[in-house]
Parts: C-alpha cells; sequence; structure tokens
C-alpha cells in the first residue's frame, strides 16, 4: 500500500525541526535555530518544502504556543507561523497536542519507565513537555485536550519555595509554573539559589563562560550539582516543582495511562527523574492522605526527540480523509 507523504514540523523556543513523513520513517531531516528564523518560521518552511525531492500532500506543524487557527506565535520567542504560506494542506496544532499523538510510536529503547507502576491500556495520559517552557496536554483514546497549564499560577508548598515565590514575584510580578519548572527558569533559579548559599568564584566563573558561549545555565546547574550548593538548590527546586505539578496532574485527571515527561530539559534531567527517593519522586508522591493514589500512578520519561514529529505525522494525515 502507498503512503503519501506528509511534511512535519516542531517549532519551539529554541529550534524548528521538521522531517518528511513516509508512514513508516521519517526522512530528509533538518534543524535550525529559531533565532534563526528571523520571526517568521513560513517563510523559511515554505523554501524547505519547495526543495524536498518528494512532494508532501499535506503538513503538520507543532508549535509551542497558543493556535489560532491558521495562524500561532510562539511563547517564549518572538517567531510566528501561518499555515495559509505553505503551498499544500497544512494544519497547526501546540506542540504538546502533537507530542500526545506520538508517544506510541516512541519504542522502547526511547522511553524510561520512573515507576514500579505501568501505563493502563486506554488510561487517561497526562503530557508533560519540559523545554524552552512547560507545556501540557491530556489524551484519552485518540483524543488529545491541549492547553498551557504551565501558565497556572505557581503554587509553593515549602518554604524554599514561598521564598522563591517572593523572589520572582519581585523581579516578574505574575509567578506561573514556567518561571520554575522550565529551561528559561534556570538563571533565576540559579540567581535565587546564590542569594542563600553563596556565590563562589567557580561558579561565577561557570555562568560567565555559559553566557559568553550562548550555552544556557541550565547546563551550569545541572554540570556543577555534585560540587556547587547554589547549583544544587536550584536542581532541587526544579525537580521537586515539577514532582509537586506532575502529581498534581496525575490525581486531577487520575492519569491511569500514566504521565509521560519529555522535552529536551526532562531528558536531561533522566539521572535525578530515576532516583526512587530523589526530589521529583518525593514530590510527586507527597499528597497527603492521597499519597497512596499518586503513588500508584505510572511515570514515563521519554527520550526520544522526534516524539512530535511522530504525532505531527498522524495528524497531518488526517486532512487526508
Amino acid at each position: 500500500m502507498t503512503i503519501d507523504p506528509v511534511f512535519v514540523a516542531d517549532l519551539g523556543g529554541t529550534s524548528l525541526r521538521a522531517a518528511l513523513d513516509l508512514g513508516d520513517r521519517l526522512v530528509h531531516h533538518t534543524r535550525i535555530a529559531t533565532a534563526d528564523l528571523d520571526g517568521d518560521a513560513s517563510a523559511w518552511l515554505a523554501r524547505w518544502v519547495a526543495r524536498l525531492p518528494t512532494s508532501p500532500v499535506a503538513g503538520c506543524i507543532a508549535v509551542a504556543g497558543r493556535v489560532r487557527g491558521d495562524t500561532a506565535r510562539l511563547t517564549n520567542a518572538a517567531v510566528s507561523v501561518d499555515a495559509a504560506r505553505l503551498g499544500v494542506p497544512t494544519r497547526l496544532v501546540n506542540d504538546l497536542h502533537a507530542a500526545a499523538m506520538g508517544v506510541d510510536r516512541v519504542p522502547a529503547q526511547g522511553r524510561v519507565i520512573l515507576s514500579q507502576a505501568r501505563p493502563e491500556v486506554g488510561g487517561v495520559m497526562g503530557i508533560i513537555g519540559v523545554g524552552t517552557g512547560l507545556g501540557q496536554a491530556l489524551r484519552v483514546g485518540d483524543h488529545v485536550l491541549p492547553g498551557e497549564g504551565g501558565h497556572a499560577a505557581f503554587a509553593p508548598v515549602s518554604d524554599a519555595q514561598r521564598a522563591l515565590l517572593s523572589f520572582l514575584s519581585d523581579r516578574h510580578g505574575y509567578v506561573d509554573w514556567e518561571r520554575v519548572v522550565s529551561g528559561s527558569a534556570m538563571s533565576d533559579l540559579l540567581d535565587f539559589a546564590q542569594q542563600r548559599c553563596g556565590n563562589s568564584a567557580d561558579l561565577r566563573a561557570a555562568r560567565q563562560a555559559a553566557l559568553a558561549s550562548g550555552e544556557g545555565q541550565g547546563a551550569v546547574v545541572l554540570g556543577l550539582a555534585d560540587r556547587e550548593s547554589a547549583c544544587a538548590l536550584a536542581l532541587d527546586l526544579l525537580l521537586s516543582a515539577l514532582g509537586t505539578k506532575a502529581g498534581d496532574m496525575a490525581l486531577c485527571h487520575l492519569c491511569g495511562g500514566g504521565i509521560w515527561l519529555l522535552g529536551g530539559v526532562a531528558a536531561r534531567l533522566r539521572p535525578w527523574l530515576a532516583q526512587p527517593q530523589g526530589a521529583f519522586q518525593r514530590a510527586f508522591e507527597s499528597k497527603g492522605r492521597f499519597s497512596e493514589l499518586a503513588a500508584s500512578v505510572p511515570r514515563v520519561l521519554v527520550l526520544d526527540d522526534r516524539v512530535g514529529l511522530w504525532g505531527a505525522g498522524r495528524i497531518a494525515r488526517e486532512l487526508l480523509g
């Protein structure tokens, strides 16, 4: 059976990735830094689609931001996209919508089970994307409810988190979860941690080097967490807040299908997420009289960064009827 080719793209705050989906595989992969799109993803994608050796019959673009019909704009970068300019029928969806539709296609080696419980077939799935920003979606069967749960107000549950909320409120005013759980939050988390733990010469030098090289502060936090107390605190704050957020989602929606963590930052957090008694797992299960219920919800880390592209392929083929 011949499967029509469709183009797929995943537009995030850090990069735009695209490929041609042939049904059983992705080919002609390409990537460009979001900062190099000059604010217009449509123009770059239209040129790329036109140069493909095989013409796609439809496409889907997953966007890390709110979608309004045929247009969308990134939440964490001044970049927009217009589906009408791509030259083929194209659908725009939220990036977590696409990721939710793609988790089925992630091979076993591309995922890590973080709990003893295993996902129930057909159960409600909670999808949390931790990258430049923080995204959420729910999936029930083949139906996805995308959302922007990362924009909800941050709710601290410890003295350290309450102090962090005060610090961030002075700096930003409204404090959403994305200010605490995301790649873009790392700089603020480290600033706060340095105020509490001190500011060593080695840490100052590492932060300056990261700025000079264009590397994010997340690399400093993760790279020095084992020997710099400020980095250890910043990482603990992120992990515990992610655990609280994920555990709340698990309880709110009874996610028997599991909580699925994905995104570039989540993948880099693997060593700490996998610790049975680590900050993430403790916060996930610390739900008072509902702790046993929270502990029964499966947790899965997705390492395959193609998950959004796989899901976009499924959605693009819906345009073909």
